[in-house]
């Protein structure tokens, strides 16, 4: 199911009746991949879980197909975004088939069955089917929350820390994943530590500073070797591997002294870069 566009309209997430950054106003076309990335504590997580109106109140507006989504009824919202969290909760009782199948049916599939089982296969996990969920690693259960994502078949996907539990492997099926959902024509939103999977796949990057400033727009112009040096404390190369791939490999500062030397001051106001011309906890088992 594409997306037709969406679009964030002076959105910004609260915390405490705080907001947590300036106002974001942003299109995302149909295809977009926007990578939510920034340090830790900026918000990230706050802000797909305000999108997703799973907890998190907001200003602004996000919409999409002219569609404001937060007016939607819980199941008209359901079939138009669906959220992978990072707290990968589940009763422990609960059968990955049965889990993800709860994905399917707030989606409203024709066939619950039958796309649950087309999504474990597409996350390579078909064998996990009948496993309870308490029973599973943390990569697993990350597998399994993102099958059910799949499941739901929404056009606009959220997604918290995709890869985070995950090896290699799993981490590069994930990033196939996300590019075959925008070429798809669905919108994805992913929040990303790893800045190289944020370069390889995005279409847009949306960077979070301390002190609630942003910048926007295309890897190319919010990924530079300045801009992560101002925003993490780490000095950066952006280097390009066999076979195209981009990476941004650290540069004479070890690992410790970078954490610790992240600024804590307020970071630069918004200077956007020029910006380019995304589920709600889905509905227990019934």
């Amino acid at each position: 199911m594409s997306a037709p566009g969406a679009r964030l309209d002076a959105f910004a997430a609260l915390r405490g009746g705080r907001t947590l950054s300036a106002p974001i106003t942003l299109e995302l076309p149909r295809g977009s991949v926007l990578a939510l990335v920034g340090p830790n504590g900026v918000g990230k997580s706050s802000l797909l879980a305000a999108l997703a109106h799973t907890g998190v109140a907001s200003r602004g507006s996000f919409s999409a197909a002219g569609a404001e989504l937060g007016t939607l009824r819980y199941r008209d919202r359901a079939r138009a975004l669906a959220l992978l969290p990072q707290d990968l909760a589940a009763p422990p009782e609960l059968t990955v088939a049965e889990l993800v199948g709860v994905g399917a049916r707030a989606g409203g599939a024709a066939d619950p069955a039958q796309a649950s089982a087309a999504a474990l296969a597409r996350c390579g996990i078909a064998e996990l089917g009948a496993r309870r969920f308490g029973t599973l690693s943390g990569g697993q259960r990350q597998l399994a929350h993102l099958a059910r994502v799949l499941a739901q078949d929404t056009p606009i996907v959220l997604l918290d820390e995709p890869t985070s539990a995950l090896d290699l492997a799993h981490q590069r099926a994930v990033e196939e994943t996300i590019r075959a959902l925008a070429d798809d024509g669905r919108i994805v939103i992913a929040a990303l530590h790893d800045l190289g999977i944020a370069l390889h796949v995005s279409s847009h990057v949306l960077l979070l500073e301390r002190g609630g400033g942003f910048a926007v727009g295309s890897p190319a112009e919010v990924l530079t070797a300045e801009r992560v040096h101002a925003t993490y404390g780490v000095h950066t190369e952006l280097v390009t591997a066999p076979g195209g791939r981009q990476v941004l490999v650290p540069r004479d500062t070890p690992a410790q002294h970078a954490v610790l030397s992240i600024p804590a001051t307020q970071a630069s106001p918004h200077t956007p870069a020029s910006a380019p011309d995304p589920a709600p906890a889905v509905p227990p088992p019934t």
